[in-house]
């Protein structure tokens, strides 16, 4: 019975030293106005970057769907897809529109006529100083796939002011499907946050 008590008052006097004597009081104290200031304000952007969705373009791998890289959209947003054409040799020019979540083909721009290209249209046509352009199109694109080109076609895209080739996003003779889809802004900025990080930063140190 005298050890039990003895063990007793050793255990209080153990807490009073370590976990009552001012400091450990403090430390506690200020937890709560650390998670305030820092950890609640992060907890609701995540939530609010979760719950806001985003309009974007995505490029998928035709065969499988994983995503390869997506562009912020919105609606009336106009985007050109260039490359060279594997016959003629000559540079093609597609351009979209995106209207009510779906891809619309608008005009066509090519540099001559010759093999794989169109010699007759139903659709306006003339010619300018870019070659021939086809315009008024109006067709909303159910799937728009293009084959990057592991040669000579050199496909890029032009979006938001900016030029993107495709081999820097997909891998030679890749289908890669473009289409509209709403992502979660968190997902956007994880995506392509991640991916700038990499491909400037840990992939080209030497330019920064």
């Amino acid at each position: 019975m005298f050890t039990l008590v003895l063990n007793v008052i050793t255990m209080k006097k153990a807490l009073n030293k370590y976990s009552f004597n001012g400091e450990g009081i403090g430390l506690l104290n200020t937890f709560p106005n650390i998670f305030k200031i820092i950890l609640l304000p992060l907890l609701i952007s995540f939530i609010l970057l979760n719950l806001i969705p985003i309009d974007v373009l995505i490029a998928r791998d035709f065969r499988n769907n994983q995503y390869l890289k997506s562009w912020k959209i919105s609606d009336g947003e106009i985007f050109t897809i260039a490359y060279t054409h594997s016959v003629e040799l000559t540079k093609v020019s597609e351009i979209y529109q995106i209207e009510n979540g779906r891809i619309k083909l608008t005009d066509t721009y090519f540099k001559s006529y010759g093999a794989g290209l169109p010699a007759t249209t139903e659709y306006k046509f003339e010619v300018t100083e870019d070659g021939f352009r086809i315009y008024d199109i109006n067709e909303v694109v159910e799937n728009l796939v293009y084959r990057t080109g592991a040669v000579r076609a050199n496909h890029s895209i032009l979006i938001n002011g900016k030029e993107y080739k495709f081999l820097d996003f997909s891998q030679p003779r890749e289908g890669v499907k473009l289409e509209c889809d709403k992502i979660s802004a968190f997902k956007y900025f994880t995506r392509e946050g991640l991916k700038w990080l990499i491909e400037k930063i840990l992939l080209n140190p030497m330019s920064h």
